[in-house]
């Protein structure tokens, strides 16, 4: 019984210590996506590019001393590839440019968990994090933008992912270097990252060929504290009594 009780007690106290330590905020920014495929796709298929997309979040740092702490994010982030497909139509001795320029685009609810070191003094550190991420594709859309001498607005068709089979979690490793500038009772940070995908998002029949998600992204945020610093409370019988002349 009583190990049960000093068990209780250390446990509280270290969960106590770690909520004093503890620090909650918001970041955006900006995610450069695209996919990696095998080499049979890159030789029969278009170029896949980079494609610009957002992502914010929410961001809980959990510190352990000064230069170690885990953060776990809540984030929405825009992924997929865009491709070029052009071609020109000869009329007499003018060849006239045709092509469109089209983007699919993904939004994800995604879950990093991160481990997070740090190095510098207690106002400017840099840092490098690391961890697992998961998500999960919530909707998707083909975004077309046809071009006949000029760029036409562009045209947005909603995807059916399950009808594509398409796989909607994905489970991928994220890495990145950022700085943090700690003030009082608050933190700015930036960092740029880069996620490469583990998971199968759609696997091609017969050829058995599988795409998978890539992306580097920039973004910056700010940390708030919850630790709360009370004046500690005098003891009964610490005042010393006034001398009187």
């Amino acid at each position: 019984m009583k190990k049960s009780i000093i068990i209780a007690l250390l446990g509280f106290g270290l969960f106590q210590n770690i909520n004093a330590q503890v620090a909650i905020g918001f970041k955006t920014g900006v995610n450069f996506a695209s996919v990696h495929t095998t080499d049979l796709i890159d030789q029969t298929a278009p170029d896949f590019n980079f494609t610009p997309g957002w992502n914010a979040g929410l961001v809980t740092e959990i510190n352990f001393g000064n230069y170690f702490a885990l953060q776990p994010e809540l984030n929405w982030v825009q992924k997929g590839f865009s491709w070029n497909e052009s071609l020109g139509i000869p009329l007499g001795n003018v060849e006239i440019p045709l092509g469109a320029n089209a983007t699919f685009r993904t939004n994800y609810l995604e879950v990093p968990l991160l481990a997070k070191l740090k190095l510098g003094n207690e106002r400017i550190q840099g840092y490098v994090a690391a961890g697992p991420s998961f998500g999960y594709a919530m909707n998707a859309k083909i975004i077309t933008r046809p071009r006949l001498f000029f760029e036409f607005d562009p045209i947005k068709t909603n995807v059916n992912l399950d009808n594509l089979n398409y796989e909607r979690f994905d489970i991928s490793a994220t890495g990145g270097l950022g700085i943090q500038v700690n003030l009082n009772g608050a933190s700015i940070f930036a960092d740029a990252r880069y996620t490469h995908g583990f998971t199968e998002l759609y696997d091609f029949p017969v050829v058995n060929e599988q795409i998978k998600n890539k992306g580097i992204a920039l973004s910056a945020g700010v940390l708030f504290n919850l630790q709360a610093t009370a004046p500690k409370a005098k003891r009964p019988g610490t005042s010393r009594p006034t001398m009187r002349r």
